[in-house]
């Protein structure tokens, strides 16, 4: 009976007291400042797009590998409205797998990812896992809508400590591009009618006319090609190279070396370039080699003029002659003998290690210059080499007449013909036909 009223009396002397519990999710506690939510990603409001730039830092950071980013070029940066010249194209974090850890917001070089300690940055309860999956939209919601109102950054909250009990003010808040009031700015900004980004400088300009092959073409054609700072250092380097390798073997250096140098360090970024001294294709009186005289490859004209992407642009092309030259270095290294299709490559691309002499050779040889390249280049020039019929192989690149194509027709009709009579059969007439019409060569005893 006395234990019946002990509890009775508990009971009676807490019926009367508040509750201790709250009725969640209508009401909610207040977070603490230093309680860990899932990071979400910043928004410039200034520049109109995410601090983030790619660049995998916290990608490569992340302890569990939750995280993944894609870095593109920032279209803006162009424009003129944004000073990024990268910018992240795709951003996934799996919260799944996220463990609060902070580490990729301590690592962050830009402040473009930070903890959202709020409730909203929370409740993410869902039935499928595969619906924490958050792409760059939803990582951005937060911070684009003006809600994030508590970015939490571990040294952040230190310092913040440190300068209270030291009696001094607070430090200036971090993450100063992605809070509500940078929101309400851009908002009235756009009211004012002005862009909703910022217009940090003037937009580039667009090049004059893109040049096939660096260094002749727009100064052949009598228009200026705008250089970017990059182009402008890298030829200044060249050149300096060029004028290095003079003085190095106790020779002076020419003055249309010294020239160029100084005229691309007055050059500015953006600025129409003229012909460089001495780097305008090849003067009058100049011998042809395989290299312009600013070190650019120099090819028979014809050669590496096509698009970007296509198998005759210049890319390709300087591929194709590099892998050739290399190939035609070791051979010479090992003392073997240099193939036949190698060194047709290396004579047809303009090279200067082509055995038995390059284009340039032959083009001195028959008196012409750079513009009696062009059947010599399409054809086979070369001694020894094949030679089409008249009228055949003269085609443009890529028609069917084309000197590649009737070549690739005369040796696959030689091959099967090489076969019909390794086996012991009659070679097919039509076979024999196109062998003969292709100025190609029939096998031994066979008419």
């Amino acid at each position: 009976m006395k234990g019946i009223l002990k509890g009775l009396g508990v009971t009676f002397s807490t019926f009367l007291r508040k509750p201790v519990t709250i009725e969640y999710p209508d009401e909610r506690k207040v977070l603490p400042p230093r309680q860990r939510s899932f990071p979400v990603l910043t928004w410039d409001f200034d520049h109109d797009e995410p601090f983030c730039t790619g660049c995998n830092v916290c990608v490569r950071n992340c302890p569990v590998d939750c995280m993944t980013a894609v870095m593109k070029d920032n279209p803006k940066y162009a424009e003129g409205t944004s000073n990024r010249r990268k910018i992240v194209d795709k951003f996934w974090i799996d919260y799944a797998r996220c463990m609060r850890c902070n580490i990729c917001v301590e690592v962050c070089p830009f402040e473009a990812i930070v903890m959202d300690n709020t409730w909203s940055g929370h409740e993410h309860a869902v039935y499928d896992r595969r619906d924490l999956h958050m792409d760059i939209d939803e990582l951005t919601k937060v911070a684009r809508s003006g809600q994030l109102v508590v970015p939490f950054r571990p040294q952040d909250n230190i310092e913040t400590i440190e300068r209270r009990v030291k009696g001094e003010e607070p430090p200036p808040p971090s993450f100063v591009g992605g809070r509500p009031e940078d929101r309400q700015r851009q908002l009235e900004r756009i009211a004012r009618g002005e862009p909703a980004a910022i217009q940090e400088r003037e937009p580039e300009k667009p090049k004059v006319a893109a040049a096939a092959a660096p260094g002749a073409a727009a100064a052949a054609a009598g228009e200026a090609e705008v250089l970017s700072e990059s182009k402008i250092r890298a030829k200044r380097m060249r050149a300096e190279r060029e004028a290095k390798a003079y003085l190095d073997r106790g020779e002076p250096v020419p003055q249309e070396i010294l020239d160029r140098i100084e005229y691309y360090k007055n050059l500015k970024p953006g600025q129409p370039a003229a012909a460089a001294p001495g780097a305008a294709g090849a003067p009058a009186g100049e011998v042809l080699s395989g290299t312009n005289p600013d070190g650019t490859m120099r090819f028979p004209p014809g050669v590496g003029t096509g698009p970007k992407g296509d198998p005759n642009s210049y890319e390709k092309v300087r591929a194709r002659r590099m892998r050739a030259e290399r190939q035609f270095k070791e051979l010479t290294e090992k003392g073997e003998p240099i193939p036949d299709d190698l060194a047709k490559t290396l004579y047809e691309l303009g090279s200067d290690l082509a055995p038995g002499g390059s284009i340039w050779q032959t083009l001195a040889a028959q008196g012409g210059g750079a513009a009696a390249a062009a059947p010599a280049a399409s054809g086979a020039a070369r001694p020894g080499a094949w030679t089409p019929p008249p009228g055949v192989g003269t085609g443009p690149k890529g028609d069917p007449n084309s000197f590649e194509k009737v070549r690739a027709r005369r040796m696959r009709a030689e091959r099967r013909a090489r076969e019909a009579v390794e086996r012991g059969e009659p070679i097919p007439e039509d076979v024999i036909q196109t062998i003969k019409e292709l100025g190609g060569q029939l096998p031994e005893g066979v008419q």
